[in-house]
């Protein structure tokens, strides 16, 4: 068993008029560093520049290593469970190591990915389904993620093996990831289900086929059982009598050269044991998914407009999300002055089954999250991206009102 750190909570409690007056003075100051940077010599890419060498020898060598630091300040200020601001860290430390420029062997790749978490939990205020900060997780140090892939015939082949978020593959949108919504990661309908995503990553496999410069197809099967359910803490690989196997595949066409698309569908089966919410004990479940997104136009400098769609479907009679349904736009370059800032607003609606509300008729039809952000990159290495989010119907209870978050992501490259 890995050894298990337990971290503590980052920020105090603070009163919501401290934590906004805090966030008015940096958005300023980060404003103002984006407006003057020109003036002065190109920053580096990230805070601690070269290391004094160390990183440029290390990427000579085949070796890279990226390291970020990502906190979310959200607080709700009315609706909800209570009103109140928490902030979520997120620390990801990710070495990537290519066997071919190591002078091993050719076409291999192993990564070792490093995580750690703490803070409060903004949806325990907000009462939300879908999650309203996309890195709350238990508060830990752990060994995330451990895999090996190989690539075959001129690279359109590759399999993967070892510790994986399919997430990082699968389902995967790129105009979608601005948001800080978890939905907009990967839809409720599947995250329900157990499977091998943040923050618990599982062992398993996966292949990958490039049937064209334009379309793929990939599959993977993964243990039914991310960790260990009776502890968040540390890294555990086991395989339990009843995890069951979860497989996951989908098939897709994109375009990087010209105007950007991509269209993906996907579809998965577990067969882990689990009790649904009316406590019968199932052996199966499953569903799928369907992915879009387009730029409607792109300058050459980046500056454009971009769209994205997501829709999901699980099994009505064992699931509480039946169906989800997330869209949203991204305007990168918004005002003329700074064409690196990125505009957005999405919704994500999650819908109970029918049968979720014959068993709980206190509960509404349905979830929505509607979020506003905006991202500003006033130096190479530094990220403010301030957010507004409302939740009509939070946790679809019908005892809540609608819940109004406020807050803003910080995230440095180190």
């Amino acid at each position: 068993m890995a050894k298990v750190i337990h971290a503590t909570r980052i920020l105090p409690a603070l009163p919501p008029e401290r934590l906004a007056r805090g966030f008015l003075v940096l958005a300023a100051m980060c404003l103002l560093a984006g407006q003057t940077r020109a003036e002065d010599a190109a920053p580096p890419p990230t805070l601690f520049g070269n290391w004094s060498g160390l990183r440029d020898n290390a990427t000579t060598n085949g070796l890279d290593v990226e390291a970020v630091l990502t906190t979310d300040v959200l607080g709700v200020v009315s609706g909800g469970v209570s009103t109140g601001f928490e902030a979520p860290f997120n620390f990801d430390l990710i070495f990537t190591l290519d066997t071919g420029t190591a002078g091993w062997w050719k076409n291999g790749t192993f990564s070792v990915y490093f995580l750690g978490n703490a803070g409060g939990d903004p949806s325990t205020r907000a009462g939300d389904l879908q999650v309203s900060s996309s890195i709350e997780a238990p508060n830990t140090f752990k060994v995330y993620e451990a895999w090996y892939e190989h690539r075959f015939l001129d690279n359109r082949v590759s399999w993967l093996v070892g510790l994986r978020n399919l997430n990082a593959e699968f389902y995967v949108s790129e105009h979608a990831g601005l948001f800080l919504n978890s939905s907009f990661g990967i839809g409720p309908e599947l995250s329900q289900a157990n499977a091998s995503i943040f923050p618990a990553a599982t062992f398993g496999t996966r292949i990958k086929i490039d049937t064209s410069t334009q379309t793929y197809i990939q599959a993977a099967a993964f243990d039914g059982i991310p960790g260990d359910p009776n502890d968040p803490y540390g890294t555990h690989v086991q395989f339990d009598h009843g995890d069951g196997v979860f497989y996951i595949g989908e098939g897709g066409i994109h375009n990087a050269d010209g105007t950007y698309y991509k269209v993906a569908l996907g579809g998965w089966y577990t067969t882990a044991h689990f009790d649904d919410f009316a406590g019968v004990s199932r052996h199966a479940n499953s569903g799928i998914y369907l992915i879009g997104e387009t730029d409607l136009f792109r300058h050459e400098d980046g500056r454009g407009l971009g769209i994205f769609t997501q829709l999901g479907f699980a099994d009505g009679d064992r699931n509480q999300t039946g169906t989800y349904v997330g869209a949203g736009v991204n305007w990168t370059g918004p005002l003329a002055a700074r064409p690196a800032d990125v505009a957005g607003i999405a919704m994500a609606h999650a819908r109970n089954t029918d049968h979720f509300r014959s068993l709980n008729p206190g509960f509404n039809r349905a979830e929505t999250a509607l979020e506003f952000t905006y991202l500003v990159t006033p130096l190479p290495w530094l990220s403010v991206q301030p957010d507004i989010q409302y939740i009509i119907d939070p946790g679809t209870d019908s005892t809540l009102d609608d819940a109004l978050v406020l807050g803003f992501r910080l995230q440095i490259a180190l």
